[in-house]
Parts: structure tokens; C-alpha cells; sequence
């Protein structure tokens, strides 16, 4: 027991100090081949990183798709050693877009803030109904690989909701930055 604590404690801390973080340790091990991490069994790995150190074809996948002006970037590292790069910046109306794509520039999620007028009435019932009273600060809507979301960003939490309002997830906020 004391060993896979110490364990835990010294991945965490190599990753801390590598700058490879924030780390979610849990029973984790992993190795190093020269063309891509492979981490078993951890949470991932997210680390902000400079726009220049985005592939070319990532980047120009996600501007074609967006025609955003991106000012962000990070690198996510998944459980079974699979990365992807999420870009933030602003589209022509000056709404926030945040794009995942993988480095071949293969888009996997488009998130796009929006105004509420652009949500289908059905999506706005069905949050009412699951949030009701709830003050939104901002409302989203997400493509992944042809699936279409609205999100409304409450508090601490964020609903996804299908615009026929028959599946709803609700998340708590984990990310937060401007």
C-alpha cells in the first residue's frame, strides 16, 4: 500500500517539475516509445502550449473550418497515449470557438459560443426544465463529428443538450480560462 502511494507521489511530482500538468495520478504506469507517450491508467496530461508548436495541418484544418483568430493553445495527452491540441480564440462576430483536432488535422469537436437566439426552443425547454430558475452565462454550440450540442454554461455546472431535447448531460466546470 505505502509503495503505490509513493509511486503516485513520484509520478506526480516528476510531472510537476517537467511541466507536464495537471496530472491525475491513480494506479499509473506507463513507458516511452520515441513516437509517442503511453501512458496507462492516468486521468491525461494538459499543458498549455505556444501556438507555434501546433502542427501546420492541425492549424489550418481548424482555421478553414472556423475562420477564427486563435490566441490559445493546449496539449492533451489521453489515457491511452492519443494527443490532441485544443485551439481558443475568436471568430469574425468576436464570439469565443474552441476547436479539438489531432495533429494530422483531423477535427474531432467544435465548440462555438453563440448568441441565445441561435438555440432551438426545444433545447431551451428541455433546460428550463432541468435548470430552472438558473441564470445562463453563456450558451454554445458543439459539433462533434457531426452531432450537434447547445450548451448553457450555469454556475458550477454546464448542460448539454440535443437541439430535439432528448439527451441531456450535465457537467461540472473543470477548465476555466478567458
Amino acid at each position: 500500500m505505502k509503495y503505490k502511494v509513493k509511486k503516485k507521489f513520484l509520478i506526480a511530482l516528476s510531472a510537476m517539475i517537467t511541466g507536464f500538468y495537471p496530472v491525475l495520478p491513480c494506479h499509473a504506469s506507463g513507458s516511452y516509445k520515441p513516437d509517442r507517450v503511453i501512458a496507462q491508467n492516468l486521468g491525461g496530461i494538459v499543458r498549455e502550449i505556444d501556438l507555434n508548436d501546433i502542427p501546420p495541418p492541425a492549424i489550418t484544418s481548424a482555421k478553414t473550418a472556423t475562420d477564427a483568430q486563435f490566441t490559445k493553445a493546449r496539449n492533451e495527452i489521453k489515457s491511452d497515449g492519443t494527443s490532441r491540441y485544443v485551439l481558443r480564440g475568436k471568430n469574425q462576430q468576436g464570439f469565443i470557438v474552441e476547436v479539438q483536432v489531432n495533429a494530422i488535422g483531423t477535427i474531432s469537436q467544435i465548440d462555438e459560443q453563440i448568441d441565445s437566439s441561435g438555440v432551438p426552443e426545444t433545447a431551451v425547454k428541455v433546460f428550463k426544465k432541468w435548470a430552472p430558475n438558473k441564470e445562463v452565462i453563456s450558451t454554445w454550440k458543439s459539433t462533434r463529428l457531426g452531432e450537434i450540442f447547445y450548451e448553457f454554461v450555469i454556475e458550477d455546472h454546464w448542460l448539454e443538450i440535443s437541439p430535439d431535447g432528448d439527451k441531456v448531460v450535465i457537467h461540472r466546470q473543470k477548465i476555466k480560462y478567458q
